[in-house]
């Protein structure tokens, strides 16, 4: 005889004293908030509210546990569509590096250079230890350097530096090629990020892109970083990296690599 959660299971209950428990278990209310919070944080926010956690864990109770009942719960609620949830989601390096090969429409002959570019990025795919797999959590991402490798990325892939991924950089705009940085920077950051308030990507952007030694800075950055403290270097913005006093440099196809780079190293595109 056992008892479980109050439970009590006679003994010599066999085969059927484990679907029993396991289905006591999988109508418990704990249950049914553990799973809910996870897709909470998962399609909602790092930090979703009790409100909509009890919501949503209210369907699946009444539901039998049925996924796309607490799915249609969650997207009806406000929270779900309102500005603070929208976007506020980032991306993975897994997420990253999928949804830029996507964007530039990325032919990859030898995946494995994109797989070192994860590495690079703190995500080498099947080797977290814990069986939960990784973190889906901005702060687990968001670290020392982390800011600085996303950007490295973004240039090195629109710069076709990765072995083995080709990718035709005009014919994404029509094989029209702009006539200076900030008419690449608003063309490409519309096809690249589309629905979205471009003005303070913008802003933030053409500062950096003024700078014609970008990369070479960029570079050095990295090693800055690598001697910061944790704290120091968490708390850095990319306007703290570059100065704006320089000309434009001259529009080019290296330069309009540069930009598309810059974009898909950018705050706004590491965003779901």
């Amino acid at each position: 005889e056992k008892k479980v959660l109050g439970k009590i299971f006679p003994e010599n209950g066999g085969y059927q004293e484990g679907v029993d428990l396991l289905n006591m278990l999988a109508h418990h209310p704990s249950t049914a908030k553990f799973i809910c919070k996870k897709l909470a944080i998962r399609f909602v926010s790092d930090q979703p509210s009790q409100a909509l956690i009890d919501e949503m864990s209210k369907t699946f109770l009444n539901k039998d546990g049925d996924i796309k009942e607490v799915l249609i719960t969650m997207v009806n609620s406000p929270e779900f569509w309102s500005k603070s949830s929208v976007r506020q989601k980032t991306k993975s390096p897994f997420e990253l590096v999928i949804s830029a090969l996507r964007a530039l429409d990325v032919k990859v002959n030898l995946p494995f250079q994109v797989f070192q570019q994860l590495n690079k990025m703190g995500q080498k795919i099947y080797y977290y230890q814990a069986p939960t797999g990784f973190p889906d959590r901005a702060d687990y991402w968001i670290n020392t350097g982390a800011l600085i490798n996303r950007m490295n990325f973004g240039i090195a892939v629109a710069s076709k530096q990765i072995r083995g991924s080709r990718f035709d950089i005009l014919k994404l705009n029509n094989d029209h090629e702009p006539e200076n940085v900030e008419a690449a920077l608003r063309t490409y950051a519309a096809i690249l990020m589309p629905e979205r308030d471009l003005e303070p990507t913008v802003k933030r952007l053409l500062p950096l892109l003024n700078d014609p030694s970008l990369q070479k800075k960029l570079l050095n950055s990295a090693d800055s970083l690598n001697n910061k403290s944790k704290e120091d270097a968490e708390s850095m913005e990319l306007d703290d990296l570059f100065s704006d006093g320089e000309p434009s440099p001259k529009m080019d196809m290296n330069t309009l690599a540069q930009v598309v780079g810059i974009i898909i190293g950018s705050p706004e595109f590491q965003r779901r």
